[in-house]
């Protein structure tokens, strides 16, 4: 990293920024060249959870090469005097993987509905195997910030 003061090097804190963070972009190889795509998303047992049609782009891509990036930012505003960016971003990577598992596609489901939706929903059997989750671990990451 160019400039390590911005460096964030607390795995916690990212953890937490990714925690808090509203959208992701997952970043992919698709037909040939790079896709990205902003997710809903949860983040739970160190892995990134989000919920996509069975047939498309999207996991037509993932199937083929499930290597991705993932992209977590928060604009905080613009330094006046200095015109400086305040911002926080997080850079990981992993595998993307077809969540089998009906319990833990269950439990993520639930999780996006209380985090987006802000209260629990009831998901049944027939609403998860009508839904197909992912879920990334994430091998790699990096954060950075400016809050100056």
């Amino acid at each position: 990293m160019r400039l390590s003061k911005r460096e964030i090097v607390s795995r916690e804190k990212i953890d937490e920024f990714i925690r808090e963070c509203s959208v992701v972009r997952i970043g992919m190889l698709s037909e040939g060249e790079p896709y990205i795509v902003p997710l809903n998303f949860v983040y739970f047992e160190e892995s990134i959870y989000f919920h996509c049609a069975g047939a498309g782009r999207k996991i037509d891509a993932i199937r083929k090469n499930p290597l991705v990036c993932l992209e977590f930012d928060e604009l905080h505003g613009i330094a006046e005097e200095s015109a400086d960016t305040l911002y926080t971003s997080v850079i990981a990577w992993g595998s993307a993987l077809e969540e089998r598992n009906p319990e833990i596609a269950k439990k993520a489901l639930e999780l996006i509905c209380s985090k987006y939706l802000k209260q629990p929903r009831v998901i049944t059997d027939k609403m998860v195997a009508g839904t197909t989750i992912v879920s990334v671990r994430i091998d790699r990451v990096t954060g950075k910030e400016n809050l100056d």
